[in-house]
């Protein structure tokens, strides 16, 4: 009987002990589950700029170019100023055109020295013309670059395809769309790395003159006579140029001319006799 008296005392006990232990078990499951969240957070909070959205944080890649025109009065000194400027800030000497009293030179420099070059070189003479153009091709060089990742795995795609070619005619399927997919991979590189370069490298197009001095226009009778002079001359060399052209002409048809004047005047001469 006091066996059969503690029966229950110990069958409670049980039930309790297993409660405690499914409660905590389900406690460290649940915090188990909140600590990656809670650690996701704490990695987000940690990282100074991170934004939700990519874009919003993306930096826009622009490609700059600007014209400056100048007057000076020493074009050789102030063409030699401009290529050492461009070369003080890393950039080069792409192109120079030069005439009799001017010339016209195309320097690339770093993108970020443009607009203290432009201040710069606006002081070695007079500014007749200044410009400023900035394209965004943001997305042509997104656009540009994921053709490229795609590109490339396609061209992958066909390596491993033909490691396991079997026949010729597949390794010479295979061949000829891999060279055609390679091919425009290049393509699609190339175009990248230009455009990239156009962004890194700004175009500076620099034209310089020599300064221009207006003339006191010459009068009275000496100046007269000699503007008649020169009018002269120039109608004389025109005149004699212009006989000049049409002598050669002259001569061959002056024999068939010559030929038909005699040949009238036979005729009339025996239609004459005749009456």
């Amino acid at each position: 009987m006091v066996r059969l008296r503690w029966i229950p005392v110990v069958l409670a006990a049980g039930l309790l002990a297993g409660c405690s232990s499914t409660s905590t078990s389900a406690v460290d499951s649940g915090v188990a589950s909140v600590a990656p969240e809670s650690q996701r957070s704490s990695q987000f909070a940690q990282t100074p700029g991170r934004s939700a959205d990519p874009a919003a944080g993306q930096q826009r890649e622009v490609v700059r170019t600007a014209d400056l025109d100048l007057e000076v009065d020493d074009v050789a000194a102030a063409s030699a100023e401009v290529r050492r400027r461009a070369e003080a800030v890393h950039g080069y000497l792409e192109q120079e055109d030069g005439y009799r009293s001017s010339t016209t030179l195309t320097v690339r420099i770093p993108a970020a020295e443009l607009d203290r070059a432009l201040d710069d070189l606006s002081g070695l003479g007079r500014v007749t013309a200044r410009s400023l153009r900035a394209q965004d091709v943001t997305d042509q060089l997104v656009d540009t670059r994921s053709r490229i990742e795609s590109q490339q795995a396609s061209v992958q795609r066909l390596r491993d395809l033909m490691a396991r070619a079997t026949t010729v005619e597949d390794v010479v399927s295979i061949e000829s769309e891999l060279t055609t997919r390679e091919t425009d991979l290049e393509a699609l590189q190339r175009q990248e790395a230009s455009t990239a370069n156009q962004v890194q490298l700004a175009t500076l197009r620099v034209g310089l003159a020599t300064t221009s001095t207006a003339t006191t226009e010459e009068t009275g009778f000496l100046a007269g006579l000699a503007a008649g002079w020169r009018a002269l001359t120039e109608a004389g060399a025109a005149f004699l140029t212009a006989a000049g052209a049409v002598l050669p002409f002259a001569a061959v048809l002056a024999v068939p001319a010559a030929a038909l004047y005699v040949l009238h005047r036979r005729k009339k001469a025996l239609k004459a006799s005749s009456l």
